[in-house]
């Protein structure tokens, strides 16, 4: 696999990390893989450059996020400033905040399922995800957790956001994004008798790649236990 450039994003790159934080690292590869691997507080990414191109046009909010913050480490290139000049914003990002929301739904219905460190982190992915996708709709969007606190109502999701790396047990953690979608989307609620396979049809019909994924790598996890 051949390597074009290397990316550094997060909150190395914006240089306002913490204990815990995460090095997030981004390889663009000429190729058609995609992966992402975790190890430790390594979060690597593989990205073909015709996808991110593509993603760049179309307003995707994780090359968005690439565009206002990435580093380059290794771009001979220039592929990060080609980005860059490829993004367009969206008119709104109403299906990324409806995926967050039903998501952060089943969460707070089903998320005992979950081990905690995932649910940990799931549960700051819908929190994170509707707030970023609400600046992107202003036209000026944030991803550093302290500026996405700023611009919720809910203080128990400002905690999540300030306090992310502070462990919490998995009833405050349900209860706090319960808050926070009853909150920031007072409209938005589970159905009456919602149940695990309505939500797994709902995130298959909207093509919820990050709950589908959770879901998968919950199950493989108890299999692995049999």
């Amino acid at each position: 696999m051949a390597i074009a450039a290397s990316l550094l994003f997060g909150s190395l790159a914006r240089a306002d990390h913490g204990e815990g934080s995460d090095t997030d690292l981004l390889m663009i590869n000429l190729k058609d893989e995609t992966r992402h691997v975790s190890v430790g507080h390594l979060s690597l990414f593989i990205y073909p450059w015709r996808q991110l191109e593509q993603d760049a046009q179309s307003g995707d909010l994780f090359t968005c996020h690439l565009v206002q913050e990435a580093k380059a480490l290794f771009d001979p290139d220039d592929y990060l400033v080609q980005l860059r000049r490829s993004f367009r914003f969206r008119q709104n990002y109403q299906e990324e905040v409806e995926r967050a929301s039903d998501f952060g739904w089943y969460l707070v219905l089903f998320g005992d399922e979950l081990n905690s460190a995932l649910l940990a982190k799931r549960v700051l992915w819908c929190v994170r995800t509707v707030l970023i996708a609400r600046s992107a709709e202003r036209r000026a969007p944030v991803f550093a957790s302290q500026e996405l606190a700023n611009q919720t109502r809910s203080q128990p999701a400002r905690d999540l956001l300030i306090y992310r790396h502070h462990q919490r047990d998995d009833d405050s953690l349900r209860q706090a994004l319960r808050a926070f979608l009853e909150t920031e989307l007072a409209s938005k609620s589970p159905p009456t008798g919602a149940d695990r396979s309505m939500f797994l049809t709902q995130f298959m019909a909207t093509s919820n790649k990050v709950a589908l994924q959770t879901l998968k790598q919950e199950d493989d996890s108890r299999d692995g236990y049999l």
